[in-house]
């Protein structure tokens, strides 16, 4: 979570690569090398092994797991399958070109297989690390190297070394003992979700804000607890700056079913604490709790609006995903850019932020969607209809408490 902080410098490092690879193409440059280094304070022995490990768990930000598996029909060849946040993000077929434990050096080369997702499409694919003994731990040095395939790819690749090198980095340390404490700490996300907390106060006042950060802890508890009824787990809850929150999964959601249910499950628990506000405002008529009381419906409201990545814009997505995965990508863009024109149309550069990052990611991604098992046709009745009656609820605790009289 600390990484997030930094969100700023990556906004500036992603325009950089962006200008970076239109120079690069305008050249006709289209042979890429990307290298980074970077020093760790572990021995040389701790950094290969997590390296080389056939699992490979990195707390992020994001959250990392990679899993590789040799191919039982090629023992020649590996599956490598890499999940972020809980969702299957890519897998490829490679095979090792370079196996050196004694000099530190391993070098893969993707190929072309129908396992491969994305396909590789002429990629020509080679990544690789080197790893070596410093007075101060262990130099780790990460390098990938590729034929361009679109524009997508001058920007993710200088982007993936350094992510990985600074991820297994903090593994490393954090597996030794030698990363700093209090970075450890800030890291699990109390420092983010205090920053997040004064940046609510900024905006609304202390009283507003805190009960602002009340509502969207609430509201979280609520995915983090249909996450775990549904054996997903969860990584922890955070509050995020300017925006709200967010619970982190530990697993892959699988199935449209399991995505339709934690994202309603959000406003669906937070009915409960809005009821327990709404009935002590009606039998003391206190206008701070009638506050209370809107300010939990508004902000669910608002969170069921079919605009990704917002929770109605995951329950489309549920929905959609279940009919076709083009349905979930038109759904998912349409969501965005309508959260777009609305930040434009209410002059908020805070509301457009979120959603300009996520077209941004979306865009990098080269448009994938999860890939879930479908909702059966009750399934998917059920999921509307429960999401409607919440929606419904919340208008009605909205109308019903502004027509008290005291």
């Amino acid at each position: 979570m600390l990484g997030l902080l930094t969100l700023p410098i990556v906004l500036l490092r992603f325009a950089f690569y962006a200008f970076k690879g239109l120079v690069d193409a305008l050249g006709g440059r289209n042979r890429l090398r990307s290298e980074f280094s970077v020093l760790i304070d572990a021995p040389r022995e701790t950094v290969w092994q997590l390296c080389v490990a056939d699992h490979l768990v990195l707390d992020g930000p994001p959250p990392m797991e990679i899993h590789t598996e040799i191919l039982p029909d090629n023992p020649d060849l590996q599956l490598t399958r890499i999940f972020v946040s809980g969702q299957l993000q890519s897998q490829h077929v490679s095979r090792t070109i370079e196996r050196d434990e004694a000099n530190g050096i391993f070098r893969a080369l993707f190929i072309e297989h129908a396992l491969s997702n994305p396909p590789e499409d002429g990629r020509d694919v080679e990544t690789g690390f080197m790893v070596a003994s410093a007075s101060a731990g262990t130099k780790l040095t990460m390098h990938s190297e590729l034929t361009v395939r679109d524009f997508r790819d001058r920007i993710n690749y200088p982007f993936a070394p350094r992510q990985m090198a600074y991820q297994i980095k903090y593994q490393c340390e954090k597996a030794v003992g030698t990363y700093n404490q209090p970075a450890i700490l800030a890291n699990q996300g109390w420092l983010f979700s205090a920053v997040a907390l004064l940046s609510f106060c900024y905006l609304f006042g202390w009283k507003e804000g805190l009960l602002l950060a009340i509502v969207i802890v609430l509201h979280e508890f609520g995915h983090a607890l249909a996450m775990l009824m549904s054996g997903v787990g969860i990584r922890g809850i955070y509050l995020i700056p300017f925006f709200g929150g967010a619970v982190v999964p530990r697993t892959a959601y699988r199935t449209a079913g399991r995505l339709g249910f934690i994202a309603l499950m959000g406003p669906a628990f937070s009915l409960i604490p809005t009821l327990v506000v709404f009935a002590m405002f009606r039998s003391t008529g206190g206008i701070e709790l009638r506050k209370a009381t809107e300010m939990f419906a508004v902000i669910n409201i608002a969170n069921l609006l079919p605009l990704y990545p917002l929770d109605g814009g995951q329950i489309l997505n549920a929905l959609a995903g279940s009919v076709s995965q083009r349905a979930a990508l038109v759904g998912g863009w349409i969501g965005i850019l309508a959260g777009l024109g609305l930040a434009v149309y209410l002059q908020s550069f805070l509301i457009g932020i979120p959603f300009l990052l996520f077209a941004l990611q979306r865009y990098l991604a080269g448009g994938k969607t999860m890939e879930l098992e479908p909702l059966s046709v009750a399934g998917g009745i059920a999921l509307t209809l429960a999401s409607i009656a919440t929606f419904v609820l919340y208008v009605v605790i909205i109308g019903v408490g502004r027509t008290v009289r005291f």
